[in-house]
Parts: structure tokens; C-alpha cells; sequence
């Protein structure tokens, strides 16, 4: 008994080593580059990658998987699941195991979803192990057994092996050593054709396990032999190496050949990798080593040696360690005749056992308590009875249920196939109904599409005729306003300007005597007349040459009003309008719109900035029109203080054409109008 709890203690790093392989096999890595995922992609990719860093913590390197699995969310399923797979593999690495179960319970429900028959066999096989490292020895064999079912049916016989190694290690547990035996014939076969020599090496070493248990210890002995050399083409073979040692020396140990077995001990002591990086598998190692070298008949720093492997386990709270070192340390005592001391390491032992329900060395230390203890042997005794028929119940119930799993399981494949078909057949009957209601909507429709091609036609030709008709009255109307625009410019030009310059003319040889004030404001007045004059010349010249004609002329009266404006106020300018701007397309409003803007701007320039420069640029992208007038001036605080009203009537003229205005100004710096509108 002691022997095969020795082994087990090696068994949970093997069991870790199948899966590590098992993530590591079959990896899909094909994904579609989509625009719109990329950067989620590129990010999960990325905390994954630093979720591999082992100089960051464990907390560090958790946070990088909790956000790669948080962006994977948000992607579509297919790439979903595959991300999954990665970031279950990572979190499996860092012993996470709440948060692997978790991720996992979700590509399993996406996985069905999506119907990858692959991605629900992985999540099987990750349920089976989650179930057996909490000892639901039970569900962990059902989920191994479905997920095998799968595999097979898939033809992948790396997983499938995968699979029965698990079920062969379940039976195992549950001290069915010959149904783990057959299971283990069937995982070997399907990895020799796949030449896989590490997986055959756990496959070996878990064979002879189960013919030490079983006391074939020359079958033990070949298998073991045969698992060191697969061993030895493995490709990390160091990891190995103490616990090859070690099971060879427990069937020498169990054959009563303790000389023999403390060879294979001292080599796997000497292995380095085991040395400095298994603390648990050495303090393992220098338990088994001393044990066997009192049991030789060598008992010098026996207790010494006992006690710095305990402390080891001490150190890592390795319970089970713990357990069969202090029955060590109970068979060493009681071999000195120190029964006291003896008890008292029994005593523990049985408490611990208890403690992580170890029955299997709570048994051992039941049955040495009671011959060491005569005062409570009788006790002892019936406790050791009791707890053995109680487990030996348990191990038939267990294995009955097993037996039942399997049943249910195969009825579970063969109704999910029996679905599938129906499923199938169902799906096949309604897209054949959907097509064809498809196809008579489609006729339907088309023919309904034709009567509505024959009436546009028509109603077309209609419009067609409407639209020449009012292209005619527009023309007419345009040539109409025209007549009238140089009607109303000779009349102001010739009529009323004539009449007011006469009479502005007239009133300046009148000699007026009166107080200073009212010759003052005579003359004002007669500059008044003469701003109105200006005006009107402008405003017919403006008609005259018609700002709204659809030409290039539109330039020339910029041009001309510029080229007035600078005379009379004694101001440089520079028009460096580009010259790819067909004015012809602009609207006529918005021209007029843009004039007045200029006009707006100059009469600022020349009332308030004193400006000695200033320069006009009209220039166009592809949907928008801009006009800038910069100036050298005076410049004002343009964040402080209200709006002039001529400011204001640039903004509301620009406004009209859903238009935006800019205004850039500094005391001393001059001043910047930027107006963009769209064309």
C-alpha cells in the first residue's frame, strides 16, 4: 500500500504533463483578416503573449488573460472560439483552475453553438481533468469518456489516446487496476503509430503502476523499463528522469530488495533538474532513499535525514508527503523500540490522512496503531475494519457506476447522432420549402417590377416634358432679369445720380454764414451725399457688369471693387484666388453672398485696421469653397469683447448657405477671415 501512495504522489505531475502535450497538439491557427477585428485580434494576441512572461507574477500575468478574454467577447464566434482555445491553454499554465473552468464552461456553450464537434471534445476532456483533480472521480471519467467518443468519431487518435490515458488513470484511482490496464493497451497503440514518445513514456510508467498494485512485479519492472526508453527520445526528457528512478526503486522496495532500490533512488537524487526545480519530488526521493536504507539494516542519520525531508514538505504544505513521512519515521522508531515516539508519528499521520481524506494511509496508519498501541489495539482494529469494508463498498459502487457511464454514455453518442440526422433532414426539407416560396415571391415580384418599369418609362417621358418646358420659362425669366438689371443701372447711374451730383454740386457754391457748428455739419452733410454718390456708383457699376452672370467674371468685379478700394484709401492688396474654380457651377446667391462678404471685410479694413497690406485668396477642395482676407493692421483681441456688426452680418450672410466663419486676430498682428462653405 505504502508503495503505490508513493507513486501517486508522483501521478498529479504526469497527469499536468498529458495535458500540457495535449494543448500543444492541434492547434488551429487560421483566421480571417477582417478590417473590422483587427485591432481586437492584434490586441488579444498581444496579452497573450505577455501572459507567457514568467518574470511577471502571477496576478500580472492572470490580468493580461482577463483582458484578452474580455476583448475576445466582442468578436464574431468563429474567431471567438479560436482565441478560447489559446487563452485556455495560457490559463491552464498558470494553474488558474476556477477561472480554465470558467472560460472553458463558455467555449463549450460556443462550441455548440457553432457546431464545432473538435472544440466540444476539448471542452470534455478540460471538464474531465477539472473533475479529476478534485477527486469527482466520476464526472471526470464520463467527461473523458464522451470526449473520446468524439475523437474517434473525428479520427484524431493523438486526442482519442489523450482520452484513454485519462480514463485508465480514473480507474486506476479507484484501484481497478486490470480496467486500467486494458484502457492503457488501447492509448499505447494509437501513440506508437503516432510515434509520440513522451506520451508512451506516461503510458508505460501508468502500466507498470498498475502491475505493481496488482504485485506483478517482473511485469511492473518491464513496463517501467520500457517507459525509460521512451524516455530517453523524448524531447524533454530531464523532467523525467527522478521519477523513472524513482518507480523503478518502489518495486524493489516492494520485492523486499532494498539494496537494489536504493540504487535507483541515489540516481534520481543525483539528477540535477530533480535537485533544484521538484522540491516536492525530492523531499519524495530523500524519503524513499532513507526508508529503504534503514530497512538495509543502515540506520546512521536515519531520523536526520527523515527530518529534512519532512521540513521540505513541511515548507510546501505537501500533505500526503507529509503523511507517509511520518509512517516512515513510525516504522524507524518502532524498529528502535521507541513505541512512544512511534505512536505519536501514527497519530499525526492518521489526522492528516483524515484531514485531505487519504483513506489509503489512514488505513496503514490504523493498522500499525493497533499493533503498536495495545492499550487501544481493539479500537484501532475495528476502526481499520470498518474504514476498509466501508472503501472497499465505495471502490465496487464506484466501478458499477463507471460500468453505467459507459452505457449511458454510448446511448448519449447515439442519440446525439440520431438528433443530428433528424436535425440534418429537417433542415434540408425547410430550405427546400424556403426556396421554393423564394422563387415564387421572386416571379411575383418580377412581374410586379415590370408593370413599374413600363410606368417610369412613361412618367418619365412626362417629366422630360415638364422639365424643357421650365428650363424655357427659367431661360426667359433669367433674360428678363437681366433687361431689368441694366434698366435699373442706367437709371441710377444717368437719372438719379446726375440729379444728385447737381445738386451736391450746387449746394457747395452756396455761401453759407452762420455758427461754426452749423457750417460744420452743412459740410457733413455735403460729404454724405457725396458717400451716397460712391454708393450708387457702386451699386450700378455692380448691376452693369452683373456679378451674378455665371463666368469667370465674377473675378473681374472682385478685381475692379478691389482695385477701387485700394486707390482711394492708399492700401496695397494682392488677389491670389486659384484660377481652377469654375464659377460658372457656383450658385449665383451664394456669389452675391461672397461679394458682399468682401465688401464687408474691406470697409473694416479700411475704417478700423489701418492696414498698409491686404490679401484676398478664393480656393476650392472637392466638396467646399473657402475665401481668406488677411490684412496687416492693427489686429484686436479677438477672445475678449462683443462683435462688431459687421462681423455680425458676415456670420448671418455665410449662415444662409450653411457656411462657417473663422476669425483669427491679435492686437498688433493684423487680422485673418476664413469662411468654407459647401458647394
Amino acid at each position: 500500500m505504502k508503495l503505490s501512495i508513493n507513486y501517486f504522489n508522483t501521478k498529479i505531475f504526469l497527469s499536468l504533463s498529458l495535458v500540457l502535450l495535449f494543448f500543444n497538439c492541434n492547434k488551429t491557427s487560421s483566421r480571417e483578416d477582417k478590417k473590422e477585428s483587427i485591432f481586437y485580434i492584434d490586441s488579444i494576441s498581444f496579452y497573450i503573449k505577455k501572459s507567457k512572461n514568467t518574470s511577471l507574477n502571477f496576478k500580472e500575468r492572470r490580468q493580461s488573460l482577463l483582458n484578452a478574454y474580455t476583448l475576445n467577447t466582442v468578436l464574431e464566434d468563429s474567431i471567438k472560439n479560436e482565441n478560447l482555445e489559446e487563452i485556455i491553454n495560457q490559463v491552464y499554465n498558470i494553474n488558474d483552475k476556477s477561472l480554465c473552468y470558467k472560460i472553458n464552461r463558455e467555449r463549450f456553450k460556443l462550441s455548440k453553438k457553432i457546431g464545432d464537434t473538435l472544440g466540444i471534445g476539448r471542452s470534455y476532456f478540460l471538464f474531465g481533468h477539472y473533475y479529476l483533480e478534485r477527486e469527482s472521480l466520476d464526472s471526470a471519467y464520463q467527461a473523458y469518456n464522451i470526449a473520446n467518443k468524439i475523437f474517434e468519431k473525428l479520427k484524431k487518435d493523438y486526442l482519442s489516446a489523450g482520452m484513454l490515458y485519462g480514463m485508465a488513470d480514473v480507474k486506476n484511482e479507484i484501484t481497478d487496476f486490470t480496467g486500467s490496464e486494458k484502457l492503457v493497451f488501447q492509448a499505447i497503440k494509437k501513440y506508437k503509430k503516432l510515434n509520440k514518445n513522451t506520451s508512451l513514456y506516461l503510458c508505460y510508467s501508468l502500466q507498470g503502476n498498475n502491475y505493481l498494485n496488482l504485485k506483478e512485479f517482473n511485469k511492473s519492472l518491464f513496463y517501467y523499463n520500457k517507459a525509460a526508453e521512451h524516455l530517453e527520445k523524448a524531447k524533454f526528457k530531464n523532467i523525467y528522469i527522478g521519477y523513472n528512478f524513482n518507480n523503478t526503486g518502489l518495486v524493489y522496495e516492494k520485492m523486499g530488495k532494498h539494496k537494489k532500490a536504493l540504487e535507483y533512488f541515489q540516481k534520481a537524487l543525483d539528477d540535477y533538474y530533480t535537485k533544484n526545480n521538484d522540491p516536492i519530488m525530492y523531499a519524495l526521493l530523500l524519503d524513499n532513499f532513507t526508508y529503504n536504507k534503514f530497512k538495509n539494516g543502515d540506520t546512521i542519520g536515519v531520523n536526520k535525514t527523515f527530518e529534512k525531508a519532512l521540513r521540505i514538505r513541511d515548507s510546501v504544505n505537501h500533505i500526503s508527503g507529509i503523511v507517509i513521512n511520518r509512517i516512515h519515521m513510525a516504522d524507524y522508531f518502532s524498529f528502535k523500540r521507541d513505541t512512544t515516539a512511534a505512536i505519536l508519528q501514527l497519530k499525526e499521520a492518521k489526522k492528516l490522512a483524515i484531514s485531505v481524506s487519504n483513506h489509503r494511509d489512514h488505513l496503514v496508519s490504523l493498522k500499525m496503531l493497533s499493533k503498536l498501541d495495545k492499550k487501544n489495539a481493539a479500537n484501532y482494529l475495528d476502526n481499520y475494519i470498518s474504514l476498509n469494508d466501508s472503501l472497499q463498498k465505495q471502490e465496487r459502487a464506484i466501478r458499477n457506476k463507471f460500468t453505467r457511464i459507459e452505457y449511458e454514455t454510448d446511448e448519449y453518442i447515439e442519440e446525439t447522432k440520431r438528433l443530428t440526422t433528424q436535425n440534418i433532414l429537417i433542415s434540408v426539407i425547410a430550405a427546400i420549402v424556403v426556396i421554393v416560396l423564394g422563387l415564387l415571391y421572386f416571379i411575383r415580384r418580377q412581374r410586379a417590377k415590370n408593370k413599374e418599369l413600363l410606368f417610369e418609362q412613361e412618367q418619365q417621358r412626362a417629366n422630360q416634358e415638364i422639365y424643357d418646358l421650365m428650363q424655357k420659362r427659367q431661360t426667359n425669366l433669367r433674360e428678363g432679369r437681366q433687361e431689368e438689371r441694366h434698366r435699373i443701372s442706367e437709371e441710377l447711374h444717368d437719372g438719379i445720380l446726375g440729379k444728385l451730383f447737381g445738386t451736391r454740386v450746387g449746394m457747395g457754391y452756396l455761401s453759407l454764414t452762420g455758427d461754426q457748428e452749423d457750417v460744420k455739419e452743412y459740410k457733413s452733410y455735403l460729404d454724405e451725399l457725396q458717400g451716397i454718390e460712391k454708393e450708387i456708383r457702386d451699386i450700378s457699376h455692380a448691376l452693369k457688369n452683373n456679378i451674378l452672370k455665371s463666368d469667370n467674371s465674377f473675378v473681374a468685379v472682385i478685381e475692379d471693387y478691389l482695385s477701387n478700394q485700394s486707390k482711394v484709401h492708399g492700401f496695397n492688396y494682392s488677389n491670389k484666388s486659384k484660377k481652377d474654380i469654375n464659377w460658372a457651377e457656383i450658385d449665383d446667391k451664394l456669389k452675391v453672398t461672397l461679394y458682399r462678404i468682401v465688401q464687408e471685410a474691406i470697409q473694416n479694413v479700411v475704417k478700423h485696421a489701418a492696414a498698409n497690406n491686404v490679401t484676398l485668396v478664393f480656393s476650392k477642395t472637392e466638396k467646399q469653397l473657402h475665401l481668406n482676407v488677411t490684412d496687416d493692421g492693427k489686429g484686436f483681441n479677438s477672445t475678449q469683447g462683443k462683435k462688431g456688426i459687421g462681423l455680425k452680418n458676415m456670420e448671418a450672410r455665410i449662415l444662409k448657405h450653411y457656411g462657417t466663419l473663422h476669425l483669427d486676430s491679435k492686437e498688433g498682428e493684423g487680422t485673418s477671415i476664413n469662411i468654407s462653405v459647401a458647394i
